[in-house]
């Protein structure tokens, strides 16, 4: 009889945690669903080309979830700045991060960066989910 209980027991956690983990997902992937197409440098990422002056690309990240989404860390690389001109994103809002290029502060050549973005929102369960994000870039700076 108590062997019935535990297979009961072990059966019913085993598909409550498919269900939250097939959740969390699902919102993982609304919540990205038009950011970028790279997760990291490939002939996807953005091209500045050649960078003489300040150069500025602007990153959209649009919030297909059904919850607010917070952008949180940035995290960049030397001779590079970013701007984030919208920090909370309500659902089918979109926010903007500029990512700028100073030659100033860049050697000449060539190069390659990423920007690392992390976000975070809950699931209807309450659950905070994070998501990292990459996005490429190259150019060279003359």
């Amino acid at each position: 009889m108590k062997l019935k209980h535990i297979s009961t027991l072990l059966l019913f956690v085993f598909a409550f945690s498919f269900s939250v983990f097939s959740q969390v997902e699902d919102e993982e992937v609304e919540m990205f669903g038009n950011f970028g197409k790279t997760r990291s440098l490939s002939a996807q990422a953005y091209d500045f080309g050649v960078v003489k002056n300040v150069a500025e690309h602007k990153i959209t990240i649009k919030n297909t979830g059904k919850n607010k989404m917070v952008i949180g860390e940035i995290f960049v690389p030397k001779g590079v700045g970013v701007t984030v001109l919208k920090r909370k994103i309500q659902p089918g809002e979109t926010g903007v991060i500029v990512v700028v290029i100073d030659p100033k502060y860049m050697k000449e050549g060539q190069f390659q960066k990423q920007v690392v973005v992390k976000t975070y929102t809950q699931n209807n369960n309450g659950t905070k989910i994070t998501l990292t994000k990459t996005y490429g870039f190259k150019g060279q700076v003359l």
